[in-house]
């Protein structure tokens, strides 16, 4: 970049500044393919108001003489659009301001501001071949698929436009379209689905969605459902070293908090069953029947989550998909406890500021009697709290 010193000085004036942004703007808004085409712009009073109403009695003088030293320098050409009848009027008026392709490289050095990114114009001029399979073509840029930017953009562009076709000819998750597309990544269009929406202008409904695994510890004979958001919890439980289980079958799933608005959809959760005698298949096909919501659980439903706002934002989340959904008392009355002797960790210090402030989930015992003494303490716990050390 140039020094300060090689910049001249009628760049700083503000008629001259917008002028050359506006140029610019309009260079960065066209596709690589229409660069050869005329940046150009009129004279008008909306775009250069010192010429046509001037607050200072020489501001259209000044402006002017900037706009003629810029074609002096080969910036811009000054083209009348008017060619007879101009003696008596401003030499301004029936104009327009030609941007010149070899002046771009020093207005950029006079504005800092750099040139497009090469990748992106790379991707743009590529996905002019595939106008009509995308819907709108300005999300399709590195930055929205950011693991698939190190591979060549016509590549990259060419098989996401197979996308539709391949999932109208197979039901395939996201997952496994991803890998099926592009060298074997599964991962390389995980969490792209709004993106994917927008850029073919559809609600790709043919992606099948990923079933949610949860794994349970069944008890005979037993009193209630207990759901908890950690695994270590959850094994913990399994082997009966967090008091007051032993009557509950306890369940845990990776991923609750994002997936428990579908977490009763049929064929959503797929049920693994470890650590524990089998379910009674009666039992079972009652379990089964009340999880989708065709009747009720065999037995009351619980969950037991951390004390911090991401473990009660998704027990108010479970909540929504599980109306009867109740707190697990004992256990949150081990953790308050830990709370209230001083026994918790701030946000800031555990890395935790990012979930936010503690919101309300709507349970009355948790918005009266628990989340009282988080904002009294300042403290948050997590559930392992409650698991028995010996």
């Amino acid at each position: 970049m140039k020094s300060m010193i090689d910049v001249p000085g009628f760049i700083h004036n503000p008629c001259t500044r917008r002028c050359l942004n506006r140029l610019l703007d309009l260079v960065d808004k066209t596709s690589f393919d229409d660069r050869k085409k005329r940046i150009s712009e009129l004279i008008t009073e909306g775009l250069y108001p010192e010429l046509f109403s001037p607050k200072e009695p020489e501001d259209d003088e000044v402006a002017w003489h900037n706009l003629t030293r810029l074609s002096e320098q080969g910036i811009i050409d000054i083209e009348r659009t008017r060619k007879r009848g101009l003696s008596t009027i401003a030499p301004w008026e029936h104009v327009r301001i030609v941007f010149l392709p070899e002046g771009e490289e020093s207005v950029r050095q006079w504005l800092d501001r750099p040139a497009g990114d090469p990748a992106l114009e790379a991707w743009q001029r590529e996905a002019d071949y595939y106008r009509e399979q995308f819907q709108d073509l300005t999300i399709l840029k590195p930055s929205s698929f950011s693991s698939l930017s190190h591979y060549p953009a016509r590549e990259v562009i060419a098989r996401l436009a197979k996308l539709p076709d391949l999932l109208s000819r197979s039901r395939l998750s996201l997952y496994q379209a991803s890998a099926a597309l592009f060298w074997g990544d599964s991962k390389a269009l995980r969490g792209k689905e709004r993106i994917l929406n927008q850029l073919f202008g559809q609600d790709l409904m043919a992606l099948e969605a990923r079933p949610i695994l949860i794994e349970g510890s069944y008890r005979p004979e037993c009193q209630g459902l207990l759901v908890v958001e950690n695994m270590d919890t959850f094994v913990a439980a399994a082997d009966g070293r967090i008091p007051g289980v032993e009557a509950f079958t306890v369940l845990y799933a990776q991923g609750f908090k994002g997936t428990a608005s579908r977490i009763r959809e049929p064929g959503m959760a797929r049920f693994y069953w470890s650590s524990s005698p089998l379910p009674d298949p009666e039992w079972l096909d009652r379990f089964m029947r009340g999880w989708c919501g065709h009747s009720d659980l065999p037995v009351p439903i619980y969950y037991f989550g951390d004390l911090d706002p991401a473990g009660l934002r998704i027990y108010a989340q479970m909540r929504q998909a599980f109306p009867s959904l109740k707190p697990w008392q004992p256990g949150y009355h081990l953790l308050t406890e830990r709370l209230l002797a001083g026994e918790g960790h701030q946000l800031k210090a555990s890395g935790k500021e990012a979930q936010g402030r503690v919101m309300l989930t709507g349970c009355p015992w948790i918005d009266q009697h628990v989340i009282p003494v988080m904002e009294k303490t300042g403290l948050c716990v997590d559930q392992e709290a409650a698991i028995s050390v010996a």
